[in-house]
């Protein structure tokens, strides 16, 4: 047997969104590559993902920190910095910047308390949606978090990896997020696993079912069914499975100085 050269990690992000998501993220896991998933806990979905997880073991799940886009888990009455007159956190990482810190760091903490509440056990790991923790104040309480808990961060570009290395914690040695919209083809997949190099490669995804509730909230919708398609596609299957590639989560980190 060829030796181990290249760890892939194959993360799927947005599990507990919809139901149709769950259901693409699960179908990617049991016929495709995704072997990782990172969980939004403030969404009714996310019990529904929790409760199929026990039938999925070898999918590791990660904490997908979610400071935009949607709710918070504490009450809007807390986070006055964050929250519009809805109660709504911002669309977008940009409009993070006036955030208090101590209010970013209570919610990441609640968060990843639901998480924990939904399905018994620590994330495998933290990365944030919309990579809102590129976001210094939103890094500061994903690091402190990271810390407590010995989990692994997402390295999400943006000078994040030397702060992640100064704090301890482990990350991939790559990230690779160009399996997005216009480049969610089976030649553009293929190629970003002809190209993986020896250590640690985490691949970005983002497959689902289109249903209504992702159609009214999401801009990104159709293409997560062509997700599915590709990440299960035998020949995606067999160049992620060929020799000197060993597919992992987030987990086969944690001894990572």
């Amino acid at each position: 047997m060829a030796p181990v050269e290249s760890l892939l990690i194959v993360n799927a992000d947005d599990l507990g969104r919809t139901s149709g998501i769950n259901a693409g993220v699960f179908e990617a896991h049991r016929r495709g590559i995704v072997t990782s998933a990172t969980l939004m806990v403030a969404y009714a979905a996310a019990a529904e993902a929790a409760a199929e997880l026990a039938a999925n073991p070898d999918l590791g799940v990660g904490l997908h920190v979610a400071l935009t886009g949607g709710p918070p888990v504490l009450p809007a009455k807390r986070l006055p910095s964050l929250v519009d007159g809805a109660g709504r956190l911002p669309r977008k990482p940009e409009g993070l910047g006036s955030a208090d810190p101590t209010e970013v760091l209570a919610e990441v903490r609640a968060q990843l308390d639901r998480f924990r509440r939904l399905t018994g056990r620590l994330p495998t790991h933290l990365d944030g949606h919309h990579h809102c923790h590129q976001v210094p104040a939103v890094l500061d309480a994903v690091v402190a978090v990271a810390r407590e808990h010995g989990l692994p961060v997402r390295d999400a570009g943006q000078g994040m990896r030397a702060r992640l290395e100064e704090a301890g914690l482990a990350t991939t040695d790559r990230f690779v997020n160009r399996f997005y919209g216009d480049e969610v083809r089976l030649d553009a997949l293929l190629e970003i696993l002809g190209e993986l190099e020896p250590g640690s490669t985490e691949v970005m995804c983002h497959p689902g079912l289109a249903d209504e509730e992702l159609i009214a909230g999401s801009a990104y919708t159709v293409e997560r069914e062509r997700e599915i398609e590709l990440l299960t596609h035998p020949e995606v299957v067999r160049a992620a499975n060929r020799p000197g590639v060993r597919l992992a989560h987030f987990g086969a980190l944690r001894a990572a100085p």
